[in-house]
């Protein structure tokens, strides 16, 4: 039986980025959700007006995001439609999940084309206002709709004749962890001129007139009256809107505006000091969908006054956490009001701060809104004829040779989100022909300083994440091949132990083993580490030619070797302009990290010495590192003609290298070397060792470059001036022969060939 391919998940949300309100939050709390339920599962997110920021969480779950916020505001919902149903046909997705009503039109759509289910997300007011007829019989004709409270889809289902079966309630949930209980700040009580027994009422919300049923006037109402009890009683309003000016007005009239201050927007950042601020959180709205902001004042220990009419009652658990009053009376929330500033309410949990977030916490935490979701999207996708939300992914289970190209699950342990890894890995994304999931044990390179880039395939940085190495284990384990591209680490050696021990398919990857173990102390090493490796007859993809002798050489020849070196995206440099200008002077250029191992310091004498001889040649230095202070030393004798261009982002790199004409690598050692195959597609003849793998693979000595012996100071001097002394004509013939050199190292190739490579290592396997 060939492997079941679980289809991906499709999440269309108008905004998606931290902080910036209620329905935003939840759906973070959905996509949050849906990838813990589904660890496995390709997930992509179409957003409308918002994109996450570079640290955001999110990014660390490996889903896709998709935004439209760069197109211009009136054709961004167009442009999300459009991308949205297109990837829908593409990739028939088992789920389209919107979290906003205003986008279930065209995923019905897709629902009648595709066969694809589709739930909605109801919150409120969107709902209840809901006009058009396409967009209401949408309604009717969806899979699932998840009201956020009872009120909302008792309205829906009144409103719109949707049968009330057909809407599953999941309460909105919070994060728990930036919503606790503590005394209240010094700053924000300074700030506002208030003493720590100074009585404070507080509202955050959005100050717009049309969202006037928030119930601010009904609490303006009732101060006077609690003012006769508690004389230094302060309202702070929180929040911005066109609404702010007729409460200002209305607090004049009743002579409390004395009592109130507007504190204007709160950043996100900013709300848990606030809540734990105030004293008591009051919004007795009256057409609430649910109110996050219940959940997040009960979470730092405040009592809740809140309306009986609305989706609020669902928020205060029936009035168990909170006080539901009538909100259009002002003497029942003034009542409310006294009784918990006096505590003499009866509800003593309202008086229990810690009590009280360890309540809010189990009946709405992440946790108990995760298990309603897994248990309301099971049915759905069970019913679409997929398995259960709990169950593993699908393994290797019996190939038939009947099926030479299956559709693998792939998932690759590797060390670090390099640029070149994700772009590498991105490319599988763009092929769709496997399913794909990296394992990073860590983003962080402390000699580079490498901005992360867009991972748009599923992944794991267990460095960020920790909480799912469990998850990325059942991954390794259960995978149809495993990649293992790393070894020196505890994680990484259990993993590989454990995966060779099921009996499954699994491949080594790695650069040339031993640098920087030398001798014997190296091999026993490597022998006990990778014992799993020494006792089976796996594939092992040697990075170039120089990892597969060296693996041959350690591992012996019962391994069948397949070369897959490291690939980049070669076409910006491929668009370099060569600089062929008739007797302009010749620039050296080298780039990457200035330390011993890649040979600077060879670098830095070598074109001082040749400086001696040559006024006219000039050197280009992109990159940092330890070796820096030495180098400047060695060559301010030809400062001036030494460019220290430092450290460069990845994407800026295409600037500096059409600046060269010749570029230096004198590595003393180096796996692989991908800077050189960057020069030469550049067009650029290079100069680099033998102990550099990507040059004995790609330079041809003579023809595109020179290969130097590695740690030879004399043999690079000579290769320089070899290499300044080559006429116009024949070095314009080296500048084409260098990018032909690489005309078959492209990202996409490399993508080609490294799935290729798993499916026969699969078939080997199954032959065995």
């Amino acid at each position: 039986m060939p492997t079941t391919q679980q289809s991906p998940i499709h999440i269309w949300a108008p905004e998606l980025s931290e902080g910036s309100g209620g329905i935003q939050a939840l759906s973070r709390s959905y996509v949050s959700a849906l990838r813990a339920a589904l660890p496995g599962r390709s997930i992509t997110v179409f957003i409308k007006n918002d994109q996450l920021g570079a640290h955001d969480p999110l990014l660390n779950l490996g889903i896709t995001f998709r935004s439209v916020s760069h197109w211009p505001p009136i054709l961004r919902t167009l442009a999300l439609t459009l991308i949205g149903i297109y990837y829908g046909l593409k990739e028939s997705p088992a789920l389209a999940l919107t979290m906003h009503l205003h986008f279930l039109p065209p995923l019905i759509l897709l629902q009648k084309l595709q066969r694809t289910k589709v739930a909605c997300v109801l919150h409120g007011i969107e709902v209840w206002q809901a006009k058009g007829r396409i967009r209401v019989e949408s309604l009717r004709h969806a899979d699932l709709l998840i009201a956020v409270s009872q009120y909302t889809a008792e309205v829906t289902a009144e409103k719109h004749q949707v049968a009330p079966s057909s809407i599953s309630i999941i309460s909105n949930t919070f994060n728990e962890e930036r919503y606790t209980v503590g005394p209240k700040p010094g700053a924000l009580l300074a700030h506002y001129d208030l003493q720590p027994d100074q009585p404070v009422l507080l509202t955050i919300s959005r100050l717009a007139m049309s969202e006037r049923y928030k119930g601010h006037e009904r609490v303006l109402e009732s101060l006077p009256e609690v003012r006769k009890h508690f004389p230094k009683v302060r309202y702070l309003i929180g929040g911005t809107g066109d609404y702010s000016a007729n409460l200002r007005s209305r607090a004049e009239e009743l002579g409390v505006s004395d009592l109130v201050t507007f504190t204007g927007f709160i950043p996100n950042e900013e709300l848990c000091a606030h809540y734990q601020l105030c004293d008591i959180f009051v919004m007795p709205s009256q057409k609430e969908g649910f109110g996050i902001v219940f959940l997040e004042a009960m979470a730092c220990g405040k009592p809740v006054i809140a309306g009986n009419l609305d989706g609020s009652v669902d928020a205060l658990d029936g009035g168990r956490l909170g006080v539901l009053v009538n909100p259009n009376e002002s003497e029942e929330i003034q009542q409310a009001v006294i009784s918990l500033l006096e505590r003499s309410h009866p509800n003593r949990l309202l008086f229990d701060p810690t009590a009280l977030h360890q309540e809010v916490v189990k009946t709405f935490g992440p946790e108990a809104f995760n298990r309603r979701v897994k248990e309301a999207f099971t049915p759905l996708l069970r019913a679409a004829g997929e398995p259960a939300l709990d169950s593993p992914i699908t393994a290797l289970n019996g190939l038939s040779a009947e099926s030479p190209t299956p559709r693998l699950r792939i998932v690759v342990l590797t060390q670090l989100t390099s640029p070149y890894q994700v772009e590498f890995f991105n490319a599988f994304t763009d092929l769709n022909e496997c399913e794909l999931t990296v394992i990073y044990l860590t983003s962080q390179d402390r000699s580079r300083k490498w901005k992360l880039e867009d991972i748009r395939h599923n992944h794991i940085i267990l460095s960020q994440t920790p909480e799912l190495k469990d998850e990325a284990t059942r991954l390794l384990l259960t995978a149809d091949i495993t990649v293992f591209n790393y070894y020196t680490d505890l994680f990484a050696l259990h993993a590989l132990s454990r995966r060779a021990r099921t009996g499954k398919p699994w491949v080594f990857w790695g650069e040339r083993p031993g640098f920087l173990q030398i001798g014997p102390p190296s091999l026993w090493f490597r022998r006990l580490v990778l014992h799993s490796l020494h006792q089976s007859s796996v594939p092992i993809w040697g990075v170039g030619q120089f990892g597969i002798e060296g693996y041959r050489s350690e591992f012996g020849k019962e391994h069948p070797y397949s070369n897959m070196p490291y690939f980049s995206d070669l076409g910006r440099f491929l668009e370099i302009k060569p600089n062929e200008k008739p007797g302009r002077p010749r620039t050296l250029l080298y780039s990457g990290v200035l330390s011993k191992r890649k040979g600077a310091d060879l670098l830095a004498k070598a074109f001082a010495k040749i400086a001696e001889e040559d006024s006219t040649v000039r050197l280009c230095i992109v990159g940092d590192g330890p070796e820096k202070s030495a180098m400047e030393t060695t060559l301010a004798s030809c400062s001036d003609r030494v460019e220290w261009a430092g450290f460069q982002d990845w994407q800026d790199l295409p600037r500096f290298y059409s600046k060269g004409d010749i570029f230096c690598f004198p590595s003393r050692y180096d796996g692989w070397g991908l800077a050189l195959v960057e020069a030469l597609a550049s067009g650029l003849p290079a100069i680099a060792t033998d102990q550099t793998g990507s040059a004995i693979d790609l330079i041809s000595h003579g023809h595109n470059g020179w290969l130097v012996k590695a740690d030879d100071l004399n043999a690079l001097v000579i290769a320089i001036r070899d290499a300044l002394s080559v006429p116009a004509d024949p070095f314009s013939e080296m500048k084409a022969a260098a990018r032909q050199s690489v005309k078959d190292q492209s990202v996409k190739e490399g993508a080609r060939k490294f799935i290729t490579e798993a499916r026969n290592a699969v078939e080997q396997w199954m032959r065995a």
